[in-house]
């Protein structure tokens, strides 16, 4: 099959977030495993949605349909939209403590952060994830060429894996178990685990195909 592989506008917003419910929140364990139940909250699915207009999200495409899709962003950039859940508020945070961690590892340097990578049941196993991060990087590449470093959060074993074959290296990890909020009580459930991972802008990113290839 013949993928095509596209940056995402503004005019493709319902159908992006058509897939985000079908296929991304669905699966993502953090939804899932909250306190709150699985049901994806607004300001998180609008906040995937803000980056639209960034030109940042990049989209598989097969006979017009969206198969799979990778949103990032860099990293300093805030988004305008509200937390208003305390679901998210939740995952934030998560994310947050998880990137503390990291700090020591990562340089304080400008980056870009892969925050969804998502691919449609159907079409897996036919590398789409691997080349929507191709795309991520090269995006990174061509438009913010000072930037040094490409991060993402892995929550699954596949995603884990995938980070690691296109060179991504580890800086840190945070399961479930051991989060708490400021008043001691466990926000998520069940055994998952995300790991903080970065890539260098440098030689080993310019080889990124022939290393996965």
């Amino acid at each position: 099959m013949s993928y095509e592989y596209v940056v995402a506008t503004e005019t493709d917003r319902e159908m992006v977030r058509e897939a985000l419910a079908e296929y991304f929140y669905p699966e993502e364990p953090l939804t899932l495993a909250h306190r709150d139940g699985s049901d994806v909250t607004m300001d998180d699915m609008e906040t995937a949605l803000s980056f639209l207009k960034k030109g940042t999200t990049i989209l598989a495409r097969l006979d017009g349909e969206i198969v799979g899709l990778a949103i990032g962003g860099l990293s300093e950039d805030v988004s305008s939209v509200p937390i208003i859940t305390r679901k998210y508020a939740d995952i934030v945070a998560f994310l947050e403590c998880l990137s503390a961690r990291a700090s020591d590892a990562e340089s304080f340097t400008s980056s870009y952060h892969v925050y969804i990578l998502a691919v449609h049941p159907a079409h897996r196993g036919h590398s789409i994830g691997r080349r929507l991060m191709e795309k991520q990087i090269e995006l990174v590449r061509a438009r913010w060429p000072t930037v040094l470093t490409v991060t993402v959060e892995a929550t699954s074993t596949t995603s884990l894996r995938l980070m690691k074959r296109i060179g991504m290296h580890e800086t840190a990890r945070l399961s479930f178990a051991e989060y708490r909020d400021d008043a001691g009580e466990q926000v998520f459930f069940g055994t998952g685990e995300a790991t903080r991972l970065k890539l260098q802008m440098c030689e080993e990113a310019m080889s990124v195909s022939s290393v996965v290839g």
